[in-house]
């Protein structure tokens, strides 16, 4: 049956939409006519060629009501030779989609700016000879105070020849998304291997030496690759403020001082930002994350030198986790593989969170030193965990150097560092170039806890595995706590020197606890110790190392080391420990927990404590400076006021040596107690410095101050003295003895009440008057105010006498008199007038 004429036309509509949705489409890029010259667009096959526009010196401008570019389609901007900056921006409301190729000619730096936002799918590319810039901002400034705006653009806007000077952004830009299937990078063995590259040239790529820029609102990178070799990297989240442009050789240094606000940058499944060959990356946002073995790498290469890693955030950074096959690390990397040295990597944030296997490092496999790495953290630094993958992969962060390069130093300033679950600080050397220093100041705190599971434990540490010489480790904080496996170290395996240890902790130091499952202990320890089989064979050392172990020095106010913790200088070759040193208000050693400066055949190392305060050993825990083998004991100092042991708990201070000369040990104290020396160990509290024999034992001496034990005191006499006789006999205490009160003359009812004038006894004052009834007498008025006659005038004495005792008349008023009448005692009621 033929089909009807109405099924034709929707068979052959529908073949026609068909072809129209799969064919391929061109660009979508639509001029917006508000230049003086307007852009012009003409399509040939899948490329958009893009002439016209106004020329104002060496700036071309042009405007778009919409720009997106769809896959395997092209936007050509055939510019001029002479031009330097094509600068082009979207008025419309659209976001700009691009998922295929810009390109210019020439050296023209390009600017894109789309206020909506900006996404570059997978197939996007770049092929421009000069810098790129995309941006959400709302408008471009000049030099000459020129602004070209996005938002209300004018019908003929004021061009300028000036160059470029900043990006101005409103509230709520729009975000810039950089999407694509992940870097294409391998290393042969992790950890100890450079990256190499791959050929497959992906992302969005610019000319050497020249600028990448993405700058908007939130941008996001998912497995997106950013490559500007030898030239600039910048990736910045603006929430509202201005970002400043600087013209510089390598294109354009961008300067986020102007911004208000930030927004959050995101790195993910393998994103790449890739400035190699000496260039720099800057990152800057509110808060920023690399997951899923995201990297930031500059790898220098032959005479390639210098370079950096710079990350701002106005909250965190967070780096997380591995790529698919765990080989790679998400985070920052700095490497050198020739001559030159290696760039730096600097980060200013308020919290640095790595986790998962993130990591942060610099590292050398050639001649040329590794960059130098500085973290100043405001708040908190978390280094935590493993790969989940794999637990050989470890958080951390390091400077290592594997070649005659030698590793740059590690800084890290911070409120608090949590060391947790295997998470590491590491400066290491592998081969003859030496090792960096490792400093760390944390204002609040400092903790190093727990293990991998494979036992790896969290801590900050410095190594040498070859004759480079390990770094130094440089501890500034007010608590360092060290649990579960946590340690300090510097070490040495090989011929290279340990570096020493120094501790500022102006509160206290902890240290205490083992790992469950193997024993290990918590530890500050400077040491050259011989390590299993499977790690000679692995990084092909002497059975014995050959280094010096270096020095440990801790000042605190308390130093704390329990549950078989160790503060140790340890040497386990033929070469000498180092010196402990402690400088503490009060130390205590309990349940084990020891300090410790032993050899196995060079001389003991030297220990030197001052507790100004106490010092106490407690539960089998131990001050020693032995030597195993053929050394001699090293010497311990000890000042304290104070040293207290307990007797039966054998808490031993020992400076002895198994085949040689016992050391020598000198404590100066105020008081010992539960200690005392003896010529061999026992099962009691022991001081003992015993050498191969007697005569090649060490010296004990016990300084105590110099006191008269005779010194002011009175010797009694040899008679006995009858006490008796000194004690006066008389009544008890409640026989003969009164006390009693007539009236309540000048006393309360009650003691807790105020004196009445009603409870007194009114006592006039004495006059004296003239004539009464014809003769000179004295009278005195008294209460009913009439007066009595007292004496004769002819007997008043003129004399002022002091009264020395009263009368009562007969009206019952009181009477001073000048002598005391005389009065018979009255015996007490209460018992007989005499004594039994």
């Amino acid at each position: 049956m033929k089909p009807r004429p109405l099924q034709l036309w929707l068979l052959s509509g529908s073949t026609f939409l068909f072809a129209y949705c799969c064919k391929p489409t061109a660009a979508q890029i639509v001029p917006d006519a508000t230049l003086p010259v307007d852009s012009a667009v003409t399509q040939q096959g899948n490329t958009s060629r893009i002439e016209g526009g106004t020329t104002v010196g060496t700036n071309l401008f042009h405007s778009f009501d919409s720009f997106s570019i769809p896959t395997d389609s092209t936007a050509f901007f055939n510019n001029t030779l002479d031009i330097q900056n094509i600068i082009s921006r979207v008025t419309g409301k659209s976001i700009s989609n691009i998922d295929g190729l810009i390109q210019a000619n020439g050296t023209a730096n390009l600017f894109l700016i789309n206020p909506n936002g900006i996404v570059f799918g997978a197939n996007a590319r770049l092929n421009v000879g000069g810098s790129f810039l995309a941006s959400t901002a709302n408008s471009i400034n000049f030099a000459d105070g020129t602004q070209i705006g996005t938002t209300s653009p004018q019908t003929t806007p004021l061009l300028t020849v000036s160059t470029p000077i900043g990006l101005q952004f409103g509230q709520n830009s729009g975000s810039i998304k950089v999407q694509g299937t992940g870097y294409d990078l391998s290393v042969a063995t992790p950890r100890f291997s450079p990256i190499v590259k791959g050929s497959r040239a992906t992302g969005l790529r610019v000319s050497p030496g020249k600028t990448l820029a993405l700058v908007g609102g939130d941008v996001d990178v998912e497995g997106g690759t950013l490559t500007a070799e030898q030239g600039r990297i910048d990736l910045g989240s603006v929430d509202d403020g201005q970002v400043s442009l600087t013209l510089i050789s390598s294109g354009f240094a961008l300067n986020y001082q102007g911004v208000k606000s930030y927004r959050d940058i995101r790195l993910s499944q393998q994103s790449l930002a890739d400035a190699s060959g000496g260039g720099a990356v800057q990152v800057q946002g509110n808060n920023v994350a690399l997951t899923d073995g995201s990297l930031i790498l500059i790898q220098n290469q032959g005479q390639q030198q210098g370079g950096s890693i710079s990350v701002n955030t106005d909250r965190s950074l967070e780096e997380s986790g591995t790529n698919s096959n765990g080989m790679l690390s998400s985070g920052l990397r700095s490497e050198t593989t020739g001559d030159g040295t290696g760039a730096d990597i600097a980060i200013f944030t308020p919290v640095l969170a790595i986790r998962n296997g993130g990591a942060i490092t610099t590292r050398s496999y050639g001649a040329g030193k590794t960059g130098n790495v500085s973290i100043n953290a405001s708040e908190s630094v978390q280094v935590i965990g493993h790969s989940p993958a794999d637990p050989f992969v470890e958080s951390f962060i390091s400077a290592v150097a594997f070649s005659s390069g030698d590793a740059g130093d590690i800084s890290l300033s911070t409120g608090k560092l949590s060391l947790f679950q295997g998470g590491r600080i590491l400066s290491a050397t592998f081969s003859t170039g030496n090792g960096g220093d490792v400093t760390v100041n944390a204002r609040n705190s400092i903790e190093a806890i727990g293990v991998t599971n494979n036992f790896s434990p969290s801590n900050l540490s410095a190594l040498t595995f070859n004759g480079g010489d390990a770094g130094r480790v440089t501890i500034n904080t007010s608590k360092l706590l060290l649990r579960n496996g946590g340690a300090v170290s510097t070490s040495t395996l090989d011929t290279g020197d340990a570096g020493s240890i120094v501790i500022n902790a102006t509160e206290s130091v902890e240290i205490g606890g083992r790992v469950p499952q193997t024993g290990d202990f918590s530890i500050v320890r400077s040491s050259a110790p011989v390590v299993n089989n499977a790690l000679q064979r692995a990084f092909r050392l002497p059975p014995v190392p050959k280094g010096v172990s270096g020095d440990v020095t801790i000042k605190t106010q308390q130093l704390k080391v329990t549950d078989g913790a160790r503060i140790d200088a340890r040497n386990d070759g033929p070469n000498n420990a180092g010196t402990l040193r402690v400088d503490a208000n009060y130390i205590f050693l309990e349940r084990d927990g020891g300090i410790t400066a032993a050899t196995a055949s060079g001389e003991g190392g030297n220990i030197q404590l001052v507790a100004r305060d106490l010092l106490l050993l407690r539960d089998n825990s131990s001050i020693s400076a032995s030597a195993d083998g053929n050394g001699n004991g090293g010497n311990i100092s000890i000042n304290t006021p104070l040293l207290v042991t307990v007797a039966k708990e054998n808490s031993d201070i020992s400076a002895n040596s198994v085949n040689s000369r016992g050391g020598n040990v000198t404590i100066n104290t105020s008081g010992l107690f539960g200690i005392q020396f003896r010529e061999t160990s026992t099962s009691y509290s022991d001081i003992t410095a015993t050498g191969a024999n007697s005569e090649l034992s060490g010296t004990v001496r016990i300084n105590t101050p110099d006191l008269d034990p005779s010194s002011g005191l009175v010797e009694l006499p040899a008679i006995p003295i009858d006490s008796t006789k000194l004690i006066a006999q008389g009544c008890p205490a409640n026989q003969s003895n009164r006390f009693i009160i007539t009236g309540r003359g000048g006393l309360p009812p009650l003691p807790s009440e105020a004196l009445r004038t009603e409870n007194t006894v009114p006592l006039p004052w004495v006059t004296l008057e003239r004539q009464e009834m014809g003769r000179d007498v004295e009278t005195r008025h008294g209460a009913s105010g009439r007066g009595e006659e007292l004496l004769p005038k002819s007997q008043i004495q003129h004399e002022i006498v002091e009264a020395n005792g009263w009368v009562v008349n007969k009206s019952g008023e009181v009477v001073l008199t000048a002598s005391a009448p005389t009065t018979t005692a009255l015996g007490s009621w209460l018992t007989p007038p005499t004594c039994p």
